[in-house]
């Protein structure tokens, strides 16, 4: 049976939490640390795209290896690379293609067998022994995608962070909030702008918590980056992880906030159903983005996580 904390109902509506299970309002920003060195990689990921690399913390510790999501970068894990999370774990973060500084080929976001093999080749050029793997939003359909092909035998665990695992069949479509549903066909090039005001409306869907004026400015600056061409790709994508998820062996954490407008609760509770002993964590008041607007509670549990799975 899986671990939960506080479910929602099917609808994604919160429901109280159980007696032994109280989930806190978003804890206290964490004290910032004096930032250690980022290094930076380009690895050669499937079909030789060059693929941005970032890497901080401690050389000799667990590696945790951070995918992002949909138009998003390695930036999105500034409050994690930027914490005592570096004093202890190998933290490393890649820039998925077409996002970041990675490359931005046309015609190469459809194929699982390229977003495998991108993942898969980060942790063999970068030597992570046993990594765990965090997917955020559309980067949890990556972390199935690379599932379905290498599997977790390399792994010690997996956590999908407000995660999709499925795209692309309307029936999937109940996954996602309505803001951001609306939002779609503008961020896919319906306006003439490209989608470059969408973009910057998609960035503000992000967060339930108030975000500071320059932090938004940063995720705008880099969701911007993403050509339409890739948005394009992304968005005809048809993939469907619920056939790989049963197969998990490793330990997993499930983080999803409750106010969540992009992917809908509901949807980490049937990620949660689908994984033998998997541990449900909801975040209250947080939306899209627990790493960031609670991220003392999210770097806490990480920590316990990454050395649950040692």
């Amino acid at each position: 049976m899986r671990k939960q904390r506080a479910l929602p109902n099917p609808t994604g509506a919160a429901m109280p939490p159980s007696p032994a299970s109280k989930p806190s309002l978003p804890t206290p920003a964490p004290a910032r640390v004096t930032p250690l060195a980022v290094r930076r990689h380009t690895v050669k990921g499937a079909g030789g795209v060059e693929l941005c690399v970032a890497e901080t913390g401690n050389p000799e510790g667990r590696a945790v290896l951070f995918v992002h999501g949909f138009c998003q970068s390695h930036l999105a894990w500034r409050y994690q690379f930027e914490s005592e999370l570096a004093r202890d774990f190998r933290l490393v973060a890649m820039d998925l293609r077409g996002h970041g500084d990675s490359d931005t080929p046309e015609g190469a976001y459809a194929d699982s067998r390229d977003q495998a093999g991108d993942v898969h080749a980060v942790i063999t050029a970068l030597r992570l022994h046993r990594p765990v793997l965090v997917g955020w939003s559309y980067g949890g359909v990556v972390v199935t995608d690379y599932l379905r092909h290498h599997g977790d035998a390399q792994l010690a665990g997996v956590q999908f962070v407000g995660a999709l695992t499925r795209v692309g069949r309307p029936e999937f479509f109940a996954d996602f909030g309505p803001g951001f549903l609306q939002l779609v066909p503008r961020l896919l090039g319906q306006d003439a702008d490209g989608g470059l005001a969408a973009l910057a409306e998609f960035a503000s869907l992000l967060s339930h918590q108030p975000v500071p004026a320059e932090r938004l400015a940063e995720v705008v600056a880099y969701n911007s980056r993403v050509p339409l061409h890739v948005r394009l790709g992304i968005g005809q994508r048809v993939a469907d992880g619920d056939d790989v998820l049963p197969r998990l062996k490793v330990p997993v954490l499930i983080t999803h906030g409750q106010a969540d407008g992009v992917v809908l609760p509901a949807t980490s509770q049937h990620i949660a159903s689908r994984v033998q002993g998997a541990e449900l964590s909801l975040y209250p008041e947080v939306g899209h983005s627990p790493f960031s607007e609670d991220a003392a509670r999210f770097n806490q549990e990480l920590a316990a996580f990454v050395a649950r799975c040692a």
